[in-house]
């Protein structure tokens, strides 16, 4: 998935991450082909596993629809605006269950993500031995609106990206109590 500067920061836990931006090798991103990229893999022949939209505590609930809020952020996109999205991947050790992968990443981002710095997320969970396509260890993409939600509107940059953002959320989660999951 060329689409995004992948952040190569050596951090102490099994993470990936980096800035999805606005125009990556002349071609416009938008919200809603970033997402899709990660939810429909191989050209449309294999899907992730699971994915969810999770908003912050004060978002409107319409929002919630994945669809909706690609369209409301593509709405109030800034012209010529630099950072669209924030990828974060958390990876697992194949053995534990896929729900508990899920929940344990979900957990993350809600606490960290929405209710801390008011951000919107989708989380995209991949199991590549399942698709038989790949191989690889189980996964979940954070990603990150580089915008914080406010009701219905997408206002301030996150300062998450005035410092490496794979940085930070790594020492976030290797702190993270659930991520042994």
């Amino acid at each position: 998935m060329a689409d995004y500067k992948a952040d190569r920061t050596k951090v102490p836990v099994d993470v990936a991450g980096g800035i999805i931006e606005g125009e990556f090798n002349g071609k416009v991103n938008r919200t809603d082909e970033v997402i899709g990229r990660r939810i429909m893999l191989h050209d449309g022949r294999s899907s992730c596993h699971r994915y969810e939209t999770l908003i912050p505590p004060g978002a409107t609930e319409m929002l919630r629809e994945l669809s909706a809020i690609a369209r409301r952020y593509e709405t109030q996109r800034l012209p010529e605006m630099r950072d669209l999205m924030i990828l974060f991947t958390v990876r697992f050790k194949p053995g534990s269950t896929f729900h508990a992968q899920f929940e344990a990443a979900r957990s993350f981002a809600w606490a960290k993500l929405c209710v801390e710095r008011r951000l919107a997320v989708t989380l995209v969970q991949h199991q590549p031995g399942l698709s038989g396509y790949a191989e690889g260890k189980p996964h979940v993409h954070m990603l990150i609106f580089a915008r914080e939600l406010h009701d219905s509107n997408f206002l301030g940059f996150t300062p998450l990206l005035k410092g490496p953002p794979k940085a930070i959320l790594a020492a976030e989660w290797a702190a993270w109590p659930g991520r042994n999951a």
